[in-house]
């Protein structure tokens, strides 16, 4: 499995299309299902299944006021964590480019 982290309009979705895998084996936007759902260890093994997740970087930035925020960005932090781990591959996105950092 591929994971895809960088800033917002990085190219990660054009990245992750160029490699050839359906749409179906590739999970988008990673940041926004945890904002949608809460993770557990179903989920977790759903998105091990996938070819490539992309995710947005997070945690770069200016930490939230909001307590929720807060803990929503913690949780994609240590998900992408997780994942990064257990994937074959990380690949960080810089201006378009893609980066291999495993």
């Amino acid at each position: 499995m591929i994971l895809i982290i960088g800033g917002i309009a990085s190219g990660k979705r054009s990245y992750a299309q160029s490699l050839g895998y359906p749409e179906e084996r590739i999970e988008y936007d990673l940041q926004d299902l945890l904002r949608d759902a809460p993770l557990d260890s179903q989920t977790l093994e759903k998105l091990m299944h996938k070819d490539v997740i992309t995710c947005c970087e997070v945690g770069m930035g200016v930490v939230p006021l909001d307590a929720n925020d807060r803990a929503w960005r913690e949780l994609v932090g240590r998900t992408c964590c997780e994942i990064a781990a257990r994937a074959d591959q990380v690949v960080r996105m810089v201006c378009g480019i893609p980066v291999r950092i495993k």
